[in-house]
C-alpha cells in the first residue's frame, strides 16, 4: 500500500471503537434498564468498561510488544479482541438478569480494551511522524461517525427490536476491522523489542505530567457519559431519542473539527490544542447546567463535542514523542490505566451521589474537574524524547 494511504486506512477500525463505545453511552443504560432502575446499579456495569481498562490494555501493550506474528505484533490482537468484542455485544441483549447481563458486559469490555490498546499503538507505527495528526484526525472523524451511527439510528432499532442495535453494532465493528487492518503491513523491524517489563513511567517527567492530564480529563468525562441519557429523560423531560440525538449532534461536530484540529496540531504545538480543547469542553459542560430546551442543550453539546475532539486527537500523538518507541505499547497501556481507572472511580461515585441527592451537582463537578486537567496542562512542558535508551531528554 501507498504511503499516502495509510492514515487513512489505519483509521478505518477506529469506527469499531467510536460505535461500541457509544453503546455505552445510551443502549446499554437503556438495556439495563430492563433489569433494574439504580443508578448505582448501572453505573456499577458501564464502569467495567473503565475497570477492565485499567489492566487489560496495559497487559495487551506488553504482550504485544513482544509478540512476533507472521501477521505483525499488533493486528493478531486488534482482530482477535475485536471479533471476540463483537461477539459478546451481540450476545448482551439475550441477557434477562442483572447478573448475567453484568457478566456478558464485562467480557464485552474486557476484549474491547484488548483490541483497542494495540490498534491506538499501531497508528504511530505505521505512520509517518509528520502525518501522525492527519492519521488521528482522520480516526477520529471515523470514531464519531461510527459512533453517530449507533446514537442515531440505536434508539430507532431498538424500537423495533432490542437486539437490533446490537446486531448492527457486531457486525460493523467486524467489518470495519477487517478493512482497515488486513491491509496493512507492519515493520517488524523499525524498533527493537524491549527486554524486560519495567514500570519505571515515573522517570519521564513529561510522561507524569501527560498521565496527570489525562486522569483528570477522563475523571471529568467519566462523571457524565452513563448518566446523560437519563439526566435529559427525568430531568428535562426530553425523550430518549432527542437525547441521543443530542449525542449524535456532539459527535457529527467532532468529526467535521477532528481532521483540522489534526492538522493543526501538526503544525503548531499540540500541548496548545490540548489545552484549548480542555477549555472548551469544561465552559461548554458548565454552562451546560443551565441548557432547559432542546436547542440550548444540543448548541452547548456541540461546543463539546469540538473541545473532545481536540483532546482526543493530540493525547496519543503527544504520548508517541515522548516515550521509548520500542515501549510504545506499554505506555499506551499504562496511560489507558490513567484513563479508565479515573472513569471507574467517577462512574461509581456520580452514580452515589445521583442516588443521594439527584442531578444537582452533575454537570458542574464535570466542569471543575475539567478545569483542573487545563490547569495541569497549563503548567506542563511535553518534552519530546530523542534519546530513547536511558532518559527523557529535558
Amino acid at each position: 500500500m501507498k504511503k499516502k494511504y495509510v492514515p487513512y486506512v489505519v483509521g478505518i477500525p477506529n469506527l469499531s471503537v467510536g460505535l461500541l463505545w457509544a453503546m455505552n453511552m445510551s443502549l446499554i443504560p437503556m438495556l439495563v434498564g430492563t433489569v433494574t432502575d439504580s443508578n448505582l446499579m448501572l453505573g456499577l456495569l458501564t464502569s467495567m468498561g473503565a475497570f477492565t481498562g485499567i489492566f487489560v490494555q496495559y497487559l495487551a501493550g506488553i504482550i504485544s510488544d513482544r509478540s512476533n506474528f507472521n501477521m505483525g505484533k499488533r493486528k493478531p490482537f486488534i482482530l482477535g479482541g475485536a471479533i471476540i468484542a463483537a461477539i459478546f455485544i451481540l450476545l448482551l441483549p439475550m441477557s434477562h438478569s442483572y447478573l448475567s447481563m453484568f457478566i456478558v458486559a464485562f467480557l464485552f469490555y474486557f476484549s474491547l480494551n484488548f483490541f483497542q490498546g494495540p490498534y491506538y499503538t499501531l497508528i504511530p507505527e505505521v505512520v509517518e511522524d509528520n502525518q501522525l495528526g492527519l492519521a488521528n484526525g482522520f480516526s477520529k472523524i471515523v470514531s464519531v461517525l461510527g459512533s453517530g451511527v449507533i446514537l442515531l439510528t440505536g434508539p430507532m432499532l431498538w424500537n423495533i427490536n432490542h437486539s437490533f442495535p446490537f446486531l448492527a453494532a457486531s457486525f460493523l465493528a467486524i467489518v470495519s476491522v477487517l478493512i482497515g487492518t488486513i491491509p496493512i503491513k507492519e515493520n517488524a523491524n523499525k524498533y527493537t523489542k524491549p527486554n524486560k517489563i519495567s514500570f519505571d513511567f515515573i522517570k519521564y517527567p513529561s510522561v507524569l505530567k501527560l498521565f496527570a492530564t489525562v486522569f483528570f480529563i477522563f475523571l471529568s468525562y467519566g462523571c457524565i457519559t452513563p448518566y446523560f441519557v437519563k439526566y435529559c429523560v427525568q430531568q428535562l423531560n426530553f425523550t430518549t431519542s432527542t437525547a441521543s440525538n443530542g449525542l449524535f449532534v456532539l459527535t457529527i461536530v467532532g468529526a467535521i473539527f477532528a481532521l483540522p484540529a489534526g492538522i493543526i496540531s501538526d503544525k503548531i504545538d499540540r500541548r496548545l490544542v490540548l489545552c484549548i480543547g480542555t477549555i472548551i469542553f469544561a465552559i461548554g459542560i458548565g454552562l451546560a447546567t443551565f441548557a432547559k430546551s432542546i436547542e440550548s442543550m444540543y448548541i452547548l453539546l456541540s461546543l463539546i463535542g469540538i473541545g473532545f475532539i481536540c483532546i482526543q486527537v493530540t493525547i496519543y500523538a503527544i504520548l508517541s514523542e515522548i516515550v521509548p518507541k520500542e515501549r510504545l505499547g506499554e505506555f499506551m497501556g499504562i496511560m489507558n490505566l490513567f484513563v479508565s481507572i479515573s472513569q471507574w472511580i467517577a462512574t461509581l461515585a456520580m452514580g452515589w451521589i445521583l442516588d443521594l441527592v439527584g442531578f444537582k451537582y452533575f454537570f458542574p463537578v464535570s466542569s471543575v474537574i475539567m478545569f483542573i486537567a487545563a490547569i495541569v496542562i497549563l503548567f506542563s512542558k511535553f518534552n519530546k524524547l530523542e534519546n530513547t535508551s536511558k532518559s527523557e531528554a529535558e
